[in-house]
């Protein structure tokens, strides 16, 4: 598969919404500090309902990009666009549609997180008792609303700040890096959670760093690297065009002689123990004749189903990185 396959037009995007409304768009985004480029021409389009992975490596511009989006910092050109608001032109309209965080949430330790919840969302307006206990509850922790911020774990904190994104009910909740900092279980929570949240049927717009992480919740991406757009579409498409399969057999080594004088140049690997093959027509079963009429037992051939999102996105950003000229001069310090 290559980039191509994806590198449509921003009309082109809207049809893969299949009717549903954009709900966050940008077009053109670019953001330049000094000799480094750190956003670079970036078009995207959420549609409503998606579980919307913003993948890339640390420093791909994920977190700048976020913060254009809220209008925290100014685009050098271009611009993002909440249903009909432009940012930074109608940052406070936009706003009114947005939930989110950037970095890690903050909260007053000494204050309950219900407390927290009452103060913070008054900057967009009063809500009811009943509403900050539904949004507790839909994260879970409905039970320690009256405990102070101040003592909840890392994960805990994350699934408060997600509370804050939702209070005011927005069309679209944008998470950087929620999963960052926290150990496997509370990984595993915060993804039921955004999971679970998706299944709602609300818009989420997830930055992530983790590829696993963004097939397991996504269900649309975009990877970005060096600050511009490589591939985006479905979850389920951005995977490398192969008909490899693994093989393992009782003697590696001479199955390994038997299939490199059948196999294409190039065409064969060796991963964790298996052999990978690139497979044709045919090829399958003309190999399994080989190595029995060779007398070596053959213990799986199995698809190499594992090549996803991370074959791909190595394959492209390595091509990438090869291609793009590199900055004369960098900051230091901070995600970008």
């Amino acid at each position: 598969m290559t980039a191509e396959k994806f590198d449509y037009s921003h009309e082109e995007k809207l049809e893969h919404c299949e009717g549903r409304p954009v709900v966050l768009s940008t077009h053109g985004l670019t953001k330049d500090f000094k000799h480094l480029r750190a956003v670079d021409g970036l078009d995207l389009s959420v549609c409503r309902g998606d579980v919307f992975g913003f993948l890339g490596p640390n420093g791909s511009g994920k977190t700048t990009t976020i913060r254009m989006i809220f209008g925290l910092i100014y685009p050098t050109s271009g611009y993002a666009q909440v249903l009909d608001h432009k940012v930074p032109a109608d940052r406070q309209k936009a706003l009114r549609h947005l939930g989110g965080f950037v970095d890690d949430p903050m909260f007053y330790g000494n204050m309950t997180a219900r407390r927290n919840l009452r103060m913070l969302s008054r900057i967009n307006g009063e809500v009811s008792e009943e509403r900050i206990s539904e949004v507790l509850d839909m994260v879970g922790l409905l039970d320690r609303g009256n405990s102070k911020a101040g003592g909840f774990s890392h994960g805990m904190r994350q699934r408060l700040g997600i509370a804050l994104a939702l209070i005011h009910k927005p069309d679209v909740i944008v998470l950087d890096e929620p999963t960052s900092g926290l150990d496997p279980q509370g990984m595993k929570d915060v993804r039921e959670l955004i999971r679970q949240l998706g299944s709602e049927g609300i818009t989420i717009f997830l930055s992530s760093h983790l590829l696993h992480e963004v097939e397991l919740v996504c269900n649309r991406a975009v990877i970005l690297n060096k600050g511009r757009v490589i591939v985006q579409g479905p979850v389920s498409e951005l995977h490398p065009a192969s008909h490899a399969v693994k093989v393992l057999t009782g003697d590696q080594g001479k199955a390994l002689e038997v299939i490199n004088k059948m196999a294409a140049p190039g065409g064969v690997r060796e991963d964790e123990g298996y052999i990978i093959v690139e497979s044709g027509d045919g090829f399958v079963p003309e190999m399994v004749r080989r190595l029995v009429a060779d007398q070596i037992d053959i213990l799986a051939v199995v698809p190499a189903v594992e090549q996803g999102l991370e074959d791909m996105f190595l394959e492209l950003t390595s091509e990438t990185s090869a291609a793009a000229p590199q900055p004369t001069k960098t900051r230091k310090g901070g995600r970008r």
